[in-house]
């Protein structure tokens, strides 16, 4: 029977040993590996969770999941992969694909940095087909943990070298043996070229040491509106990343645009018997700005203040002077202009194509039309009106392609003013008044920021005169005043 002495210092070595088991894998560290996408993904996936989870503490997948529905961000950007590896912990994120490249299959498996979602490994296995064979998930295995580590301690020593005692150390096959022509500089993004088979390498293992996968540029990263920047390149252990704000377009500082403009108007009473008036077209210009002070909290509180800004529209047809049916040779100067400003708002609703966004206007508004008055002052045509009015608007705008999207607006106009139609004295007397206006257009960039549209729009106020018991000069129910048009967008976006 062990004397007590014995046992105590038994249970104080156990206890110790449990002690310092529980302190390592405190210090281990969190990653996280996204669920792989495409046909058999799931079985480098498992592969590379089972090499892994002796070297990291793995967050859940349901628990990354669960974080990027909160966030807004299911695509594998750099800007997503970065917002739900904060909210999670992560410090390394690995992401995979099976797709088919021309005519060929590949695996691709990436290792990101967990605080900026940038690719710092990137390891690529040509397929014969979607399902791997043993020797491709072999080799995965013995890279990933390479991979994993370089990412986890970028300024470690290269691993050719040399050990306190002055040995380099051999890179194992997964027989445990060293295998020919493969040394572990081969984990280097530089060094991943592929090794001469001998005639003796028949054994599965040897097979996978002798192959070495070609590392190529490409992303696993799905196209999105969201993915703006290019694939950032294969860093080896001695560089360090790009300095890189990592934006996405969907959160620009400033739009600015110049257009050429065609405008028609049509303004009839009731009843039919006052003046009306109705045009062709005619062309014009329009100037439109919008600043987004807020855009850099793109990655901050779901993206939710990154779209709001301030806008400012100003349009000036150019009309020539208008005549008179009972007179064509009387030439009357004819003015038009429309200045807008408020708050616009771009509401993010989905991060991924076709990145969905609830656009929100709210503003103030001043829109003139005016002819000049015959040899006795007298009105040639409608009386000049000049709306005043509080505007609100809301609408849709939809990615069909990361550079070209759809968008629709509807806006209606409180009129607080409609000008001098509303003069009791010399016209029809106060006006209860509205407006309502439907756009809608399709833009494309063309080269970075630089972006072309077209425009189409309706607008149109409906004026009810409302004199009371005073007696106006003229006399009428209300009026109809109409405008539309289109437009050609020339602008920028940074």
């Amino acid at each position: 029977m062990p004397r007590l002495p014995t046992i105590a210092i038994a249970a104080f070595v156990v206890l110790f040993a449990c002690a310092h088991a529980d302190a390592a894998n405190g210090e281990k560290p969190l990653l996280a590996v996204v669920p792989f996408t495409g046909p058999q993904a799931k079985q480098a996936e498992a592969v590379v969770v089972r090499t892994l989870r002796k070297k990291a503490a793995i967050v859940p997948q349901t628990t990354w999941l669960k974080a990027a529905r909160k966030l807004f961000a299911p695509s594998h950007s750099s800007e997503d992969i970065a917002a739900v590896a904060e909210d999670v912990g992560a410090e390394v994120v690995i992401t995979g694909i099976v797709k088919r490249d021309g005519t060929k299959w590949q695996l691709i498996v990436s290792v990101r940095d967990g605080k900026s979602g940038k690719t710092r490994e990137r390891l690529r296995y040509p397929l014969k087909a979607p399902r791997m064979n043993a020797e491709t998930l072999a080799l995965l295995g013995t890279e990933i943990g390479g991979a994993f580590d370089s990412t986890v301690n970028p300024d470690a020593k290269p691993a050719d070298a040399k050990s306190p005692e002055g040995k380099t150390p051999e890179a194992k096959a997964p027989d445990g043996k060293a295998p020919e022509g493969r040394t572990p500089e081969a984990r280097t993004p530089e060094a991943r070229t592929p090794a001469t088979r001998t005639p003796d390498a028949r054994t599965p293992e040897a097979k996978a040491t002798a192959r070495q996968p070609e590392v190529k540029p490409i992303d696993d990263t799905p196209l999105t509106a969201s993915s703006t920047e290019p694939p950032p390149p294969v860093l080896s252990k001695s560089e360090k990343p790009p300095a890189t704000t990592g934006r996405p377009r969907w959160a620009p500082y400033f739009d600015i645009s110049a257009a050429a403009t065609l405008t028609g108007r049509s303004f009839d009473f009731d009843p039919a018997s006052q003046p009306k008036f109705s045009s062709g077209i005619v062309a014009g210009i329009r100037g439109d700005v919008t600043l987004y002070p807020l855009a850099f909290t793109w990655n901050k509180a779901h993206g939710v203040f990154s779209g709001l800004g301030l806008g400012a529209t100003v349009d000036k047809p150019f009309w020539p002077d208008s005549t008179s049916k009972q007179d064509p040779t009387q030439k009357f100067a004819t003015t038009e202009l429309r200045a807008e400003g408020g708050l616009r708002w771009r509401l993010i609703l989905y991060k991924s194509l076709p990145l969905p966004q609830l656009l929100i206007n709210a503003g103030a508004g001043l829109h003139s039309f005016a002819l000049s008055k015959d040899a006795t002052g007298g009105d040639v045509g409608p009386a000049d009106v000049n709306y005043k009015y509080a505007t609100f608007g809301a609408g849709m705008r939809v990615h069909f392609a990361e550079w070209a999207y759809l968008w629709a607006m509807f806006d209606y106009h409180i009129v607080f003013d409609s000008g001098p139609i509303a003069d009791l004295a010399t016209e029809y007397g106060p006006t209860k008044s509205f407006g309502v206006r439907v756009r809608g257009g399709l833009d494309f960039f063309v080269y970075k920021g630089l972006k072309l549209g077209a425009e189409g729009y309706y607008e149109r106020f409906s004026l009810k005169f409302d004199p009371g018991a005073a007696m106006p000069a003229k006399v009428a129910n209300g009026g109809t005043d109409q405008y539309f048009g289109g437009i050609i967008v020339v602008g920028y976006v940074l």
